[in-house]
């Protein structure tokens, strides 16, 4: 039943007159009361779809059968209407779906939810289109606290790798605040909004030590060539052409960036033999490689299966 201190309406969109089952959700607000949300949708939608069983319950003045969500299971009014809106098409799931979309379906229709097994794998398969890896370099997404946090909850471990390097190479993920909680609850960090756990920020600060470890004297030393014209002519250019532009363009622990950078610059043009430039960008390639799979042990990651 509803409780006396709860604000109850039907939601604008999903209360469709020949609708066969209501339900219930509710979310919990600040004020200290439930607001209850009301959706008058077909059943067969959900229940061809969902292994969770809803009972139907009669009530006076409601001429179809209602079900109430359990609270228990954390389902989020929101995110509930997310899921409607991809099983009615109004937004379905697709590649150019929004993040918050993706990632609300994928909660409702986890088998801790609402269970709905087919729209749950629909979810995790858009998820991970939207969170490359490497070893190349790829463009990093927004919303990465949250995508490292879903990966985790529901084991996607094909795309945490690439999210840890995403938050250690383009945000500030040490915690400001004097106060750190000794729990593994989340700590945001105000400089940059992300949400980690104490134990995603001790995993980023390992992979972060890892790739100064590894990658710094990669970086600050030149190589040598199979000429030794090729040799020098690196060790005189290696200072203002390499390690000048790390230091500036902030790429000197962003090791896939970094490497990227070194194959694209025009080494023939700076008198270097051809055959010296292809076996340097072809070491340059098996270090990328050689950085993306070290990272495993640095982040203590099982990423072979999911």
């Amino acid at each position: 039943m509803i409780q006396a201190n709860s604000q109850v309406h039907r939601h604008p969109v999903y209360w469709f007159d020949d609708g066969t089952v209501i339900v219930r959700a509710c979310n919990n607000q600040v004020d200290g009361k439930d607001s209850i949300v009301l959706f008058r949708i077909h059943e067969p939608l959900l229940r061809q779809h969902s292994k969770v069983v809803l009972e139907p319950e009669s009530e006076d003045g409601y001429d179809v059968p209602i079900v109430t969500v359990p609270v228990t299971l954390g389902v989020q009014v929101q995110d509930f209407t997310s899921l409607l809106a991809h099983l009615y098409n109004n937004t379905p799931l697709s590649l150019e779906a929004p993040f918050q979309h993706v990632a609300a379906i994928l909660r409702v229709s986890s088998p801790e939810q609402l269970d709905l097994p087919s729209v749950h794998s629909l979810a995790r398969f858009y998820l991970v289109a939207m969170f490359p890896s490497g070893p190349s370099p790829f463009v990093h997404p927004s919303h990465l606290e949250e995508a490292l946090s879903l990966a985790l909850r529901y084991n996607i471990t094909s795309i945490q790798k690439g999210i840890y390097y995403s938050i250690v190479t383009t945000t500030d993920f040490e915690p400001s605040s004097t106060d750190y909680p000794t729990h593994d609850d989340a700590v945001s960090l105000s400089s940059k909004t992300i949400t980690l756990t104490p134990t995603d920020v001790v995993r980023c600060r390992n992979l972060m030590n890892g790739i100064v470890e590894h990658f710094t004297p990669i970086l600050f030393e030149p190589p040598v060539t199979p000429h030794m014209a090729c040799t020098n002519l690196l060790a005189d250019k290696w200072f203002p052409m390499v390690i000048q532009s790390a230091i500036a363009g902030d790429s000197v622990c962003q090791p896939l960036e970094a490497l990227e950078q070194l194959k694209e610059i025009d080494w023939e043009a700076e008198d270097l033999c051809a055959a010296c430039v292809r076996e340097k960008r072809k070491e340059w390639t098996n270090e990328q490689g050689e950085v993306w799979e070290k990272m495993d042990g640095w982040l203590k990651l099982d990423t072979a299966s999911e």
